[in-house]
């Protein structure tokens, strides 16, 4: 019998992409829960925690695909992730006023959950034919899971504002996620080579961690907490970025394009970030998100302040930018630093940094509401930075002794 004959690497990072652009709306929440405040009265708290619970799940679902993968395939665990993904979404468009727990089961658990599996079993997959360019290929890969609350986020607004309503709304999303992941899994084939080509620099340097090992270096619990200080900055932002925008005077009208052009910048910085550690290492590449993290910042303080909607919309966007760098340096760096044969579980751990990191949306719903606004919440993160620049520094030197 013939073999299978392999698909081309393009058109697997191609495939993964469009999966991704359909997964990805889980970071358009500011966006998608917008009927609820409406019709509901439910509360920045209330629906921050929505997003916690999401991106919590998020991680876990990656964590528990990764062993499903190692016992079944990458694509079985596609397809596990695609039906839990339509029966959240499903549930979401049954939801009431007496149902906020109905919400955070569907939404935030299985919908996470489904994302989760799907999303470590394709960037596994595809990391795995780009050893020799992991930067740049899981920023690409990763554009279009930046780049979906544009698309996806922006077409749910305008179909919630219809005569179809955001309940056939969620309905429609279900079943577009579903048959694109079903469609796509054919695609989420493992290279046969995992390792570096052979004979080169990489293949011969690189020691390659298991998970046990890999817990037990100081490198990796510094990587980790990097991650959980950087993410609760974007979690914390993106999860509230349509009411940010409107507390600092950007007009409701185009307050959905902000967060979709959020989202472009967000994949924008995916595919930077791949390249700018490609070509000039981690150290270099962390501390230039850190260092667009703080200017972000400074720009919503100063709007929040009275500076205007220019610097809002401006720091709005160089978060989403800044956040972007954070999936595609957790990816390479995971596999940089502890090698490739035990990837994608390691990729697990290292991503359930977003666990902690996602309680950020949840802290700031909870000082707007108890404040009336959100300027401290950005006079922590710029405290939060400083933090993330000290753990780097203590990174690279224990990155040195791998």
């Amino acid at each position: 019998m013939a073999e299978r004959k392999l698909p081309a690497r393009a058109a697997i990072l191609a495939a993964g992409c469009i999966m991704f652009l359909f997964t990805g709306t889980i970071y358009a929440w500011s966006i998608l829960s917008s009927p609820f405040p409406v019709e509901f009265g439910w509360t920045s708290a209330q629906l921050g925690l929505n997003f916690t619970i999401v991106m919590s799940c998020f991680c876990i679902g990656g964590l528990a695909g990764s062993f499903v993968t190692r016992r079944l395939s990458a694509r079985v665990t596609v397809l596990i992730g695609a039906v839990m993904c339509f029966v959240g979404y499903f549930l979401c468009s049954r939801i009431t006023a007496q149902s906020l727990w109905l919400l955070y089961v569907s939404y935030g658990g299985l919908i996470g959950l489904g994302v989760g599996f799907s999303y470590n079993a394709v960037l596994g997959t595809v990391v795995g034919w780009f050893p020799d360019k992991k930067g740049f290929a899981s920023g690409v890969l990763l554009m279009g899971f930046g780049c979906s609350t544009l698309i996806m986020g922006n077409l749910a607004d305008r179909l919630f504002n219809s005569a179809m309503g955001w309940r056939t709304t969620y309905l429609l999303l279900g079943a577009a996620t579903l048959v694109v992941l079903l469609i796509g899994s054919r695609w989420v084939v493992p290279n046969p080579q995992m390792a570096a080509p052979a004979g080169s620099a990489a293949a011969s340097a690189r020691r390659e961690y298991t998970t046990g090992q890999m817990v037990k270096t100081a490198a990796f619990w510094l990587l980790f907490f990097i991650i959980v200080c950087s993410n609760m900055i974007g979690t914390g932002v993106i999860g509230h970025s349509r009411y940010i925008a409107v507390e600092a005077g950007v007009a409701t009208g185009i307050t959905a394009l902000v967060v979709g052009l959020q989202s472009v910048c967000n994949g924008l910085g995916r595919l930077a970030f791949g390249t700018l550690f490609d070509k000039k290492g981690n150290t270099f590449a962390m501390l230039t998100d850190v260092g667009c993290f703080i200017l972000s910042c400074l720009l919503l303080l100063f709007s929040l302040r009275g500076g205007g909607a220019i610097p809002a919309v401006a720091g709005l966007l160089l978060i989403g930018f800044s956040y972007g760098g954070m999936p595609t340096m957790t990816s390479t760096v995971t596999a940089d630093c502890f090698g490739t044969k035990n990837y994608g579980t390691n990729f697990s751990i290292a991503n359930m940094s977003m666990l902690p990191a996602s309680f950020g949306a949840t802290i700031v719903g909870a000082i707007q509401t108890g404040s009336g606004t959100y300027v401290t919440a950005f006079l922590v993160f710029l405290g939060v930075t400083a933090v993330v620049i000290l753990l780097d520094l203590a990174f690279r030197a224990a990155a040195k002794k791998l």
